[in-house]
């Protein structure tokens, strides 16, 4: 949208980005080039563990009790159940009822109130996928996850 924003522009204006080739004899290069290429780590959000069926199906936009073996999702937290794919949202801070059983309510993420939770996916050991936090505006929560 703005052509002096660009990060070919910014780049050029700074005129000292290097380049380190760590297979040659130690030196630097400029680069002077539009395309930037990076790494990326992919596999690293962490897989939690269903501790106890869940209590509940979810149809009509009821809430679910579902149990984890560590505290890994708080309030607001989407996350997805790896076997069946549904989306659940916390409703609730957890609750811990034990050594590694915490509880959370939760709620199915879908775009109608027909979809009931595939209790065959949510078995003890079982995982779930954190996906993302949806934080109402002036919200008073907050959670950090090692992302």
């Amino acid at each position: 949208m703005y052509e002096d924003l660009t990060a070919g522009f910014l780049t050029e204006g700074l005129r000292n980005v290097f380049y380190k080739d760590m297979t040659k004899k130690p030196k630097y290069e400029s680069i002077n080039s539009l395309m930037y290429e990076w790494n990326l780590e992919t596999n690293y959000i962490k897989r939690i563990e269903f501790a106890a069926v869940p209590e509940g199906n979810g149809a009509g936009g009821t809430e679910i009790i579902m149990a984890f073996k560590e505290r890994y999702y708080e309030k607001y937290d989407t996350f997805k159940i790896e076997e069946s794919g549904q989306q659940c949202m916390v409703i609730s801070r957890p609750q811990r009822k034990g050594d590694q059983y915490w509880e959370v309510i939760v709620r199915l993420v879908d775009n109608n109130y027909d979809t009931v939770l595939d209790t065959s996916a949510c078995y003890p050991g079982a995982k779930t996928m954190w996906i993302s936090a949806h934080m109402p505006e002036l919200h008073e929560e907050g959670s950090g996850k090692a992302i």
